[in-house]
């Protein structure tokens, strides 16, 4: 097709992309199939997309196999690209549904191939950053996080349409949930939410969808739950198009199971059952894994690592290892709290449930995912090995979301936003878990969620010797006039020493420097946290 001729539909639901807005689009064919299922009206996209034999250009193809790939999770006659012109705006947009029809039918190597051919073209900046934001979440799905970071970044150089901004604020999420970035993954949320809500099509219901999976990432499974709600149109998730729900029941159901709502996880599971999955290995390894959760919270441990593990692999061989490494985090989590070797199998002693535990996370499909199941695993380890086991048993559920946050170094604005509540509870709670607790401030929850003050050497090395004597005595619980007492200076000194110390670990203040130093969270790179957004304490 020649360069100069561009096919009417395709820019018309490309402008339907950028705005939101549908009264552009043609009343027949694909594309008002397209803008049938951006509504939510999925009845009358099917019957579209039905009666649409007329056309059978490349764009029309590939928008075809984009909207029954959304509407049935497959493709009848698979995906058979027909590689168009991606020099014009027409021929790059067939590349990105066919990329997309792909992704969802399960075929993550095609479609990271077709896209990872199609970035290297030179494509009209319109089209150019769908097909950055296509890759990049194809490489997240892979697992190739490193990768997807510069596919973003690409996408946000070129993100000039409101749709494309905002697109790239919800990978940004997903990107920071797995990369083990709570608070950016939170700053993004913020931005995301501003804009989808209330949710009016397709458009917000993808993009809630994706933030849901990336605060999942994170832990703040009762954020994703209601944003995921909120922005698929309530109770059915409406506007969420047919073959993505299985992402959502998932997350919906971890979220259930995670707050002890085990019969809501019940009553999602039955109408997870409802959606007419097909023969689509992903989305029945989204369903494997959500049932896994429920059989595990009912106490059928081995049945439920069973079931966790076939889901493991059925995503496995579609390549969607972040759909893998979900379920995989499942046996996991068992596996760290009850000393379980794994799926099928009797307890055994606890280094051999250790060695186990290591190969399971050894098959996580790349080493981004697992460095994340990896920071996950230690983030939601039980108590007992972190604080002593009567006084966290004496915390209400609620105390211990709060307690976990705390220790990670969140402030309380921080913790109100990820868990819904208002910041004045928050400090309710803060006052209750330090006296349950018997420790004396922040710091002291950071210190006993590990139960210990050993720091890394690692760690230590990025720091001048005056600051590891500074380090050593503030994750001690001294105070700086205790620390300027002890190694004979002032407490000004104390201070210019601490922010040096904040600056090497790249953290805000004292209590998340003890977090990371203790091994609470991972450190990041220094000074990377004065690049992010911040959220600040009111």
């Amino acid at each position: 097709m020649s360069r100069r001729v561009e096919d009417a539909a395709s820019l018309a639901v490309l402008q339907t992309m950028e705005t939101g807005r549908t009264d552009c689009l043609p009343a027949r064919g694909w594309a008002a199939a397209y803008g049938a299922l951006f509504e939510g009206r999925f009845g009358d996209a099917h019957a579209l997309l039905a009666s649409d034999d007329e056309d059978d250009s490349d764009a029309a193809a590939a928008g075809r196999a984009q909207v029954e790939a959304l509407l049935t999770g497959a493709v009848r006659g698979g995906i058979q690209p027909r590689m168009p012109d991606a020099g014009s705006i027409t021929g790059a947009m067939a590349l990105f549904r066919w990329s997309e029809a792909a992704h969802i039918v399960g075929d993550m190597a095609g479609c990271q191939r077709m896209l990872s051919d199609a970035v290297q073209l030179a494509v009209p900046r319109r089209a150019r950053v769908w097909l950055h934001l296509a890759f990049t979440r194809a490489l997240l799905f892979r697992g190739d996080i490193d990768a997807a970071r510069g596919a973003l970044n690409a996408a946000t150089a070129d993100a000039e349409a409101p749709l494309a901004q905002r697109s790239v604020w919800c990978v940004r999420v997903l990107l920071a949930g797995l990369s083990g970035n709570p608070r950016l993954a939170l700053a993004e949320t913020e931005k995301v939410r501003a804009v989808i809500l209330p949710a009016r099509g397709y458009a917000d219901s993808g993009m809630a969808l994706t933030t849901s999976l990336g605060l999942a990432a994170v832990g703040a499974l009762d954020s994703a739950s209601e944003i995921l709600r909120l922005g698929s149109g309530g109770a059915g998730m409406p506007l969420l198009p047919p073959a993505l729900r299985a992402y959502a029941y998932d997350v919906l159901i971890e979220a259930a199971v995670s707050a002890g709502q085990i019969d809501l996880a019940e009553w999602m599971i039955l109408d997870f059952d409802r959606v007419d999955l097909g023969v689509n290995e992903q989305f029945h390894a989204a369903r494997e894994a959500a049932r896994a959760r429920i059989d595990i919270a009912r106490g059928d441990r081995p049945g439920g690592m069973a079931r966790a593990d076939r889901a493991r692999r059925q995503a496995d061989r579609t390549g969607s290892g972040l759909v893998g490494a979900r379920a995989t985090m499942i046996i996991a989590n068992v596996m760290a709290t009850s000393g379980s070797a794994g799926p099928n199998r009797r307890d055994e002693p606890d280094a051999v449930a250790a060695r186990s535990l290591e190969r399971l996370l050894r098959s996580v499909s790349t080493a981004e995912l697992r460095a994340w199941a990896e920071q996950r695993l230690a983030s939601t380890s039980p108590p007992g090995a972190a604080l002593d086991s009567i006084q966290w048993s004496s915390l209400t559920l609620a105390q211990e979301a709060v307690a976990r946050l705390a220790a990670q170094g969140l402030r309380n604005q921080e913790i109100a936003r990820i868990l819904y509540l208002s910041p004045r509870t928050v400090e309710g709670h803060i006052a209750a878990i330090i006296n349950k607790l018997g420790v004396s401030n922040r710091v002291g929850i950071a210190r006993a969620r590990e139960g210990a003050t050993t720091i890394d050497a690692l760690l230590l090395a990025r720091m001048t010797a005056r600051q590891t004597d500074v380090a050593r005595l503030m994750v001690a619980g001294e105070g700086n006039r205790a620390i300027a007492e002890r190694l004979a200076i002032s407490e000004k000194t104390v201070e210019k020493h601490l922010r040096g110390i904040y600056r090497a670990l790249g953290v805000a203040g004292r209590v998340g420097a003890v977090a990371v130093l203790v091994g609470t969270v991972p450190p990041v790179i220094s000074g990377q946290l004065q690049t992010q957004p911040t959220l600040v304490s009111r």
